[in-house]
């Protein structure tokens, strides 16, 4: 469970450092918005989610508690889930 490899999302909440966890994880490939192709408009995901193209869910819920452990920051939730279809609004 949770290993096939997709698109996923991963929501979090942190007890500090949200702009080093959310670098941290950029770096990791992983984005804070989406681009539909032949569409200018850029779609912004909330300030504590992000997606990655090819990760399992699980490997989501590994890089959040690798990246918290290493910036020494408590991870108080996360989610991580395979995304399939997207409704959008901002």
């Amino acid at each position: 469970m949770g290993t096939t490899v997709g698109l996923i999302l991963i929501s979090y909440d942190v007890s500090d450092k949200n702009k080093e966890v959310k670098d941290a994880l950029i770096a990791l490939g992983y984005k804070e918005s989406w681009k539909n192709a032949g569409n200018e408009k850029i779609y912004h995901l909330p300030n504590t989610t992000l997606w990655h193209q090819s990760k399992s869910s699980k490997q989501g819920l590994v890089d959040m508690q690798s990246v918290c452990k290493n910036l020494k920051v408590k991870l108080e939730k996360a989610v991580s889930v395979k995304a399939t279809e997207f409704v959008w609004f901002n």
